[in-house]
């Protein structure tokens, strides 16, 4: 066996994992997209009311920090699961993950213009838009697995 061979075996045994170990998995990533989500909404809602004139920077900042931690934590391993894998089970996955870092993105754009001059380039941040994406996508998956695994 040649050494792509033995590497590709061992990525496919790592991704084939059994339904409990896949139900973790998502029952993890929803648990960390609602509690750091939440502040995440709590901020685009209220957060402008709470900082006066520089609020959008703080709030801008905050919202990154902590919508960045969910689309670490629930995004990422499925993007490249997705990407690594490419089969009609994982596709779902890869098209929420991809439209959530791309949201992220768009708003750390913005994010990062405020830390040179003051205001953010462009308005609404859509941090909370990724944080509620992946916290609906993950909490439904959750529960068709928890079925799954439960039958």
């Amino acid at each position: 066996m040649k050494p792509d061979d033995a590497s590709a075996s061992r990525l496919s045994e790592l991704l084939a994992r059994p339904d409990d170990q896949r139900l973790r998995e998502y029952k993890y990533r929803f648990s960390q997209a609602v509690v750091f989500g939440l502040p995440v909404v709590a901020l685009q809602l209220w957060g402008h009311a709470l900082g006066g004139p520089e609020a959008d920077r703080w709030v801008g900042i905050l919202q990154a920090l902590l919508a960045g931690w969910v689309v670490y934590v629930g995004a990422a391993g499925m993007l490249f699961e997705g990407l690594i894998v490419m089969s009609r089970r994982a596709l779902p996955d890869l098209i929420v993950a991809i439209l959530a870092v791309v949201t992220y993105l768009f708003s750390v754009v913005s994010v990062i213009h405020v830390l040179f001059t003051g205001h953010l380039w462009y308005r609404p941040l859509l941090f909370h838009i990724s944080v509620i994406m992946l916290a609906a996508w993950t909490g439904w998956q959750w529960f068709r697995w928890s079925r799954r695994t439960a039958v």
